[in-house]
């Protein structure tokens, strides 16, 4: 016989029954926003700070928050383990046999401070000892478990390299040797055996965008995209193009948007290179741990490729009249460097995203070169080494690059700032971003400009060039951060 079930119970059961669901509910989209990258408090798209949200006003305290007793004092170099294992280390393992110091021959006979501080506590030496020892057999163990970690294993290395370079802050190291020599140092590990082209291709592309690169892309190397007439660690010389030289790994990121905005005064070409270089060390290191040879090339000074046809080639983009390559995600705001590797890898394919014919119809960059240095064509129409492509003055570009009032160190870059494309990730321009390349009309890309042109004002040409030629003029305002009369106490009356 079936129980009847009361009015009390049903709305009983079905209260709990709600909360159940209530409770799964938040169960489930807590653990979807647990998955969601975009909670990785310190690795945001954020900027200006907007990664630390949370308001610490109301908890401020005026309150001691450290428990004093007594006098206090300085920490001594050697009460750091680091410090004092570091120093012992040198000891242990030094060159020299009569400089040389065994735990056999116990604490007296080690130097100042470190002898007084393992009088006062023996056991850290001890624990050294042992510490030591256990390295020694994990080095041993290593060889049961590399398989399982070595992806683990590189990463990590990879990281370490950027800590421990040979010369200083010059990262990655410059070769001083034949690429068949300097792309192979330091291999310690069999080539790591992918499963297929496309698992290496996938696998290189997460590691890259863990560096910090914003877009990857992968190529055959084409043969005409490499100098000839001098090479790095070998010197002036005609070469033939490296066997293992066989992909590359291309990767870019932007500079920051609203510097760059306020190009030519307030950008900087350096703050783009120098995470290539960083990206690109590690790279390195990543790559060598599992195998293979790399060789990095980065702009603007430590390169033997021609970096924008590779990121062509490997589908980043399309190159603009401004001889820049220009990305559906970037724009012109886009700095580039690549990997040579012998890694047999799945190439991308190059992409035609509508670029090229909006170039053609926008000479936007040209209008306000202040050099003179863009080509006006209609559409291409030099060839250059048996490619058509716009011709950039290069000679022109450099003179205006030496002009401008930062010149010193940062140069122009103004037609990154004005190219249509280089623009913010909000709707209005994801919708641009779409629509474009899927009209056959070209009728998007003729609103675009004429939004453009008719709905935003910049500076002409020569107004971004020093007095009495210019104003000293930027495309955007320079961001608050970067104006020293926001922040400095100057003399000077600056409009």
């Amino acid at each position: 016989m079936k129980q009847k079930i009361s009015r009390r119970n049903f709305i009983k059961w079905g209260s709990l029954a709600s909360g159940s669901v209530a409770l799964a509910g938040s169960a489930v989209a807590g653990y979807e926003a647990g998955k969601d990258t975009s909670s990785n408090t310190g690795w945001e798209r954020e900027k200006y700070g907007d990664g630390q949200f949370f308001n610490r006003k109301p908890f401020e305290t005026d309150e001691a928050v450290h428990d004093i007793q007594g006098a206090t004092r300085r920490i001594n170099y050697e009460e750091n383990i680091f410090n004092r294992n570091r120093e012992l280390f040198k000891l242990i393992y030094n060159k020299e046999e009569e400089q040389r110091w065994a735990f056999s021959d116990g604490i007296e006979k080690l130097p100042e401070p470190i002898k007084s501080y393992y009088q006062a506590h023996p056991e850290a030496l001890s624990e050294y000892e042992l510490s030591l020892e256990r390295a020694k057999q994990q080095r041993v163990n290593w060889k049961d478990v590399k398989e399982k970690y070595i992806l683990a294993d590189a990463w990590s290395a990879a990281h370490a390299s950027a800590l421990y370079g040979k010369h200083g802050a010059r990262f990655p190291d410059e070769p001083t040797s034949p690429p068949e020599e300097w792309d192979f140092r330091g291999i310690k590990h069999q080539q790591l055996p992918f499963k297929t082209p496309k698992h290496a291709s996938e696998l290189i592309k997460k590691i890259a965008y863990s560096f910090g690169a914003t877009l990857v892309g992968i190529t055959k190397l084409n043969p005409d995209w490499v100098y000839q007439g001098k090479l790095r660690g070998v010197g002036k010389t005609k070469f033939e193009v490296p066997k293992h030289w066989k992909y590359a790994i291309v990767f870019a990121v932007p500079h920051e948007w609203d510097s760059m905005y306020a190009n030519p005064t307030y950008g900087s070409s350096y703050d783009a290179y120098s995470k290539l270089r960083w990206i690109s060390g590690k790279l390195d290191a990543f790559i060598r741990h599992i195998g293979y040879a790399a060789r990095p090339h980065i702009p603007p000074t430590s390169y033997e490729v021609i970096i924008p046809p590779l990121a062509v080639d490997a589908g980043l983009g399309e190159l603009g009249r401004n001889g820049i390559v220009i990305t559906p995600e970037l724009g012109a705001n886009t700095r580039i460097a690549a990997i040579t590797t012998n890694i047999e890898l799945e190439p991308d394919k190059p992409i035609k995203v509508g670029i090229r014919e909006f170039c053609n119809k926008c000479k936007i960059c040209a209008d306000t070169c202040p050099s003179g240095a863009i080509s006006f064509d209609d559409e291409p129409n030099q060839i250059i080494r048996g490619y058509k492509r716009w011709r950039i003055n290069q000679d022109k570009c450099l003179t205006v690059w030496n002009t401008v009032a930062t010149s010193h160190s940062r140069g122009c870059r103004v037609c990154l700032a004005v190219c249509p494309y280089s623009r913010k990730n909000n709707w209005i321009h994801t919708l641009a971003r779409e629509l474009d390349p899927r009209d056959p009309t070209g009728a998007v890309s003729t609103a675009m400009l004429a939004m453009q042109k008719s709905f935003f004002e910049y500076p002409d040409a020569h107004e971004f060039l020093p007095e009495p030629d210019g104003s000293n003029a930027t495309y955007h305002n320079g961001p608050e951060w970067l104006r020293s009369e926001e922040w400095c106490d100057f003399n000077n009356n600056w409009e």
